[in-house]
């Protein structure tokens, strides 16, 4: 694998006048072949301001349009801070799904720092019927009255199911689990498929899920995290091969990564990309072979690493607020180009980023 272009997909044009903090992109090829960038935009990490912007590249990633609003909703009580990713239906109509935290004011933080409690957050779904040029405002969903963390994008089964993974959104040492929802009319209306994982004492996070259909099965990764012990564990894999009903395989990788993203590539081949965040520090796409639901690396590439990228581990609120890269996505442009996105700190700006490797078949 090798790098053949890096591209700096959104910076703050005017950084000496204005904060303009670009996090958490999300990518999608249309019909067209044209790629779509959704990503948030806020005067910092964590502003009440943060809103999706949307940005579209006509050159397979190489150059992109000037980000501009998903919706221009102004909410009338309490601003919110929204996150969400895109998804091509198989009828081409567009979803943006995520989540938005209700912010009392502007100095409020999402995660108060004494007692871990969270800010009320609510799921979201947006819809484009005209390849995104326009968006519907978001609309509330919920899933069994549990604000749910769909920080990745979902996917689509050749059912037309809609499938999603994601924790519920909190901070305690145990009652944690990894969800799968499900829509079966576009997005309109959501409920719980299953568990793909629930540790003993319930006290593991599945933070940062992110998931993929491989022929018939479908692979969830998920950044590990002991709130009992406060540490971080390796990165795991869980297999199901009901279409998200049940998963009967749980996979450490051996990986010690964070935050992850895995894509179907061909036959029993997939790929992943990890933020390694304790030193060694980086940013590592890997090839793997998981054949007879075992996870075997064939080739990796570091991507991404210097000096100063490890975040606070101390406990979970000061990781999520210590981070300098993160959500890295893979999309597949071709046969042996994979476009991966991701943000990271340049320069004390908040920038979305891209690479294009080059793999071989």
């Amino acid at each position: 694998m090798k790098i053949i272009d890096e591209i700096i997909l959104y910076k703050n044009p005017a950084p000496l006048l204005v904060s303009k903090q670009g996090i958490f992109p999300g990518i999608v090829k249309l019909q067209d072949n044209s790629l779509l960038a959704l990503f948030t935009i806020g005067q910092a990490f964590d502003s009440a301001d943060q809103r999706t912007f949307v940005s579209k590249s006509l050159d397979n990633g190489r150059s992109w349009s000037k980000p501009k609003p998903l919706h221009n909703h102004k909410y009338e009580d309490k601003e919110e801070s929204e996150s969400l990713k895109p998804l091509l239906l198989h009828n081409n109509k567009l979803l943006a799904i995520g989540y938005a935290f209700v912010r009392p004011d502007k100095l409020t933080p999402i995660v108060d720092p004494n007692t871990f409690e969270i800010l009320p957050l609510y799921n979201k779904v947006s819809m484009s019927n005209d390849n995104g040029e326009n968006w519907s405002v978001p609309k509330n969903f919920n899933v069994n009255n549990t604000p749910l963390e769909i920080s990745g994008p979902c996917i689509q089964l050749k059912s037309g199911r809609i499938l999603g993974a994601a924790p519920p959104f909190h901070l305690k040492e145990t009652g944690h689990s990894g969800w799968i929802i499900y829509s079966d009319d576009d997005g309109e209306n959501w409920k719980k498929l299953s568990e793909f994982y629930r540790s003993k004492e319930e006290n593991i996070s599945t933070w940062e899920c992110r998931l993929c259909e491989n022929n018939k099965k479908i692979i969830v990764i998920f950044w590990a995290y002991d709130n009992k012990n406060k540490k971080n564990l390796n990165n795991h894999v869980v297999i199901s091969e009901d279409e998200g009903k049940t998963f009967n395989t749980v996979i450490d990788t051996k990986i010690r990564g964070q935050a992850s993203n895995i894509m179907f590539y061909k036959e029993e081949i997939i790929f992943t990309i990890h933020c390694h965040r304790e030193n060694p520090t980086g940013l590592i796409l890997r090839k793997i072979d998981i054949s007879h639901n075992k996870f075997t690396i064939l080739e990796e590439i570091n991507l991404f690493s210097k000096d100063g990228l490890s975040s606070d581990d101390t406990d979970i609120s000061k990781q999520f607020g210590s981070l300098k890269f993160g959500q890295p996505s893979l999309l597949l442009l071709n046969s042996n180009e994979i476009l991966i996105c991701f943000w990271c700190i340049h320069e004390n700006q908040h920038i979305i980023k891209t690479y294009i490797v080059k793999i071989s078949s």
